[in-house]
C-alpha cells in the first residue's frame, strides 16, 4: 500500500518542476454526483482582478468564429439554449465555461505545457473555432459528451490553436462533462497530437486542474493512496498539481446525504472545493513562483438549472436558473460582478449590445 512521506512529496515537487516553467497555472474544476443531479464548481484564478459576464445565447441563432491560421473557419447556428460565462477585464470575451438545455457543460482551463506544441499541429480540414468561442460552440452545438467525441474523432470541428487568443499564443485545454456523469477531456500533446481522455464523475477527471498534462497528474497522483492518505500529510502548495490531488482526496471522501435539500448540498459541494482548490490572495506556487488568486466562481446543477456566482474580490454573490431564461429569443447579458456589488440577488439580464457594467460588448459574430 502507498503512502505519502515527506520525501515522496519533495521527488515529486522536484518533477513538477521540471515540467512547469514562469507562469500561473490557474483555475480548477470539480464535477460530481449528487442526490439533486450532476453538479459543477468552477473558478477562475489569475494575477490580474477578473470580472464575469453571463451571456445567455438562444436556439436559432447564426454564429461564426474567426479562424484565420485555418482552411476553414466554423459557422453554426445555435441548436441548444446556452449560457456560457465570458470574461471581459483580461480575456476579452472569452467563454470560460457553459451549461446547455440538456444539461451539457464545457470548461476551458489554461494548459501551459500544451503551448510548445502548438507549432506541430496541423490543420485537419475542419472548421476551425478560436479559443473566444470554442465554449460556445460545443454547448450551442451538443447534447452530450458522446456526441462531442464522435464529432470531434470524425473531424467536424477542430481548435484553432495557431491563432490563440487576439494575437497571442497559449495553451488551452477543455472539458465536456453532461448530466448523465459522462467527461472528456481534450489536450494538445506532444507532436501536436490532440489526445481525448474519457471518464465519468467516479474517475479521476471529475477534478480538472492546469499544467502539467493529465498522464503527469496521474504520475503525481499514483504516488499516493487516496483512500489512505491521512490529511496532515497532504501537500498545501496553490500549484496545479497540488490542487488537482487535493481535489481528488477531497472528493473521494465527501458523500451527499439523500435528505439534503439542494441549497445544503450545493453548500457542501463549495465547501468541498474551496477545501482543496481555492486560491486564496497573495500566496505564491512554489513550481513557478507566480501568484494568482480565484476571482470568481460559479456552482451549477446539470439537471435543476441552478446557477450561482460568487465574486471572490467581495464575497459577493447572485444567483439565477437557467430555466428562467428559456424564452430569451435575442442574445442576453447579464455583468454579474456589478449586479451583485449593488445588493441584487438574482441577475437581471439585457440585450449584450448596451453597456454591461462599464464595458461595451462587442458580440460581432451574433447576427
Amino acid at each position: 500500500m502507498k503512502t505519502f512521506k515527506l520525501n515522496t512529496i519533495a521527488a515529486v515537487a522536484a518533477l513538477a518542476m521540471t515540467s512547469l516553467s514562469g507562469v500561473a497555472d490557474a483555475c480548477s474544476r470539480i464535477t460530481l454526483d449528487t442526490p439533486h443531479g450532476v453538479s459543477t464548481v468552477r473558478s477562475l484564478d489569475w494575477g490580474d482582478q477578473l470580472g464575469n459576464v453571463a451571456q445567455v445565447n438562444p436556439v436559432g441563432k447564426h454564429r461564426t468564429s474567426e479562424a484565420p491560421s485555418y482552411e476553414k473557419s466554423m459557422k453554426w447556428t445555435t441548436k441548444y439554449h446556452s449560457i456560457a460565462q465570458t470574461e471581459w477585464e483580461v480575456f476579452h470575451g472569452v467563454a470560460s465555461d457553459a451549461i446547455n438545455s440538456e444539461g451539457l457543460g464545457t470548461s476551458l482551463l489554461y494548459m501551459y505545457d500544451s503551448a510548445q506544441y502548438i507549432a506541430d499541429y496541423k490543420d485537419t480540414g475542419a472548421p476551425a473555432v478560436s479559443f473566444l468561442e470554442l465554449v460556445s460552440y460545443v454547448n450551442e452545438t451538443y447534447a452530450s459528451v458522446e456526441q462531442v467525441v464522435q464529432a470531434f474523432e470524425a473531424n467536424e470541428f477542430q481548435i484553432a490553436w495557431a491563432d490563440g487568443l487576439h494575437g497571442t499564443q497559449h495553451g488551452l485545454h477543455l472539458s465536456v462533462q453532461d448530466k448523465t456523469g459522462d467527461i472528456a477531456l481534450f489536450q494538445l500533446n506532444e507532436g501536436g497530437k490532440m489526445v481525448v481522455h474519457r471518464g465519468d464523475v467516479a474517475s479521476d477527471l471529475r477534478v480538472m486542474a492546469n499544467a502539467p498534462l493529465q498522464q503527469d497528474h496521474r504520475d503525481y497522483v499514483s504516488r499516493v493512496d487516496l483512500e489512505d492518505l491521512a490529511a496532515k500529510n497532504i501537500p498545501s502548495s496553490i500549484s496545479s498539481l497540488d490542487r488537482n490531488l487535493r481535489g481528488l482526496f477531497n472528493t473521494t471522501h465527501v458523500g451527499f446525504s439523500e435528505d439534503a435539500s439542494w441549497a445544503q448540498t450545493r453548500g457542501k459541494l463549495l465547501s468541498t472545493y474551496n477545501a482543496g482548490n481555492l486560491v486564496p490572495q497573495d500566496l505564491v506556487d512554489p513550481v513557478n513562483g507566480e501568484t494568482y488568486a480565484t476571482w470568481t466562481q460559479f456552482v451549477y446543477n446539470h439537471e435543476n438549472g441552478d446557477f450561482l456566482f460568487t465574486n471572490y474580490d467581495t464575497r459577493e454573490q447572485i444567483g439565477y436558473n437557467f430555466n428562467d431564461t428559456l424564452q430569451f429569443t435575442e442574445t442576453m447579458c447579464a455583468d454579474t460582478v456589478n449586479q451583485a456589488s449593488q445588493g441584487l440577488n438574482t441577475a437581471t439580464f439585457s440585450v449584450c449590445e448596451q453597456s454591461v457594467g462599464n464595458k461595451q460588448l462587442e458580440i460581432h459574430s451574433l447576427k
